[in-house]
């Protein structure tokens, strides 16, 4: 299954890394036997914005169909509202793609592990 990463910080002071997140998702690809299709780092961007950089070339390669799943550290890196977590879904399922959160495991995809 080819994966996209997805990793946002809002600021680089104050802990926050992507390095980490970016880190742990790689790992658990490579457990998962997943290879990883591309990264996107949003940096400095607030989550509660819908458009943001690297966010927005990742749907845009969603409807492309560059990879099956997007794998996110937390769901508050992708989206810090309900309603644009449900819509970015939403157009992830039309699209076939599943969503994988680690932290909250949440995986919407039915294909077993290898």
């Amino acid at each position: 299954m080819k994966i996209a990463l997805y990793a946002r910080v809002s600021t680089l002071d104050k802990g926050q890394d992507p390095q980490m997140q970016l880190r742990e998702l790689r790992e658990y690809c490579q457990r998962r036997g997943w290879t990883v299709a591309g990264e996107y780092v949003d940096v400095g961007v607030s989550g509660s914005k819908d458009s943001r950089p690297e966010l927005n070339r990742l749907m845009t390669d969603a409807h492309r169909r560059n990879f099956d799943a997007v794998l996110v550290w937390r769901f508050d890196r992708f989206a810090r509202s309900v309603s644009h977590l449900l819509r970015a879904l939403e157009t992830f399922k039309s699209q076939g793609i599943e969503f994988i959160s680690y932290s909250e495991q949440m995986d919407t995809s039915t294909r077993p592990a290898r």
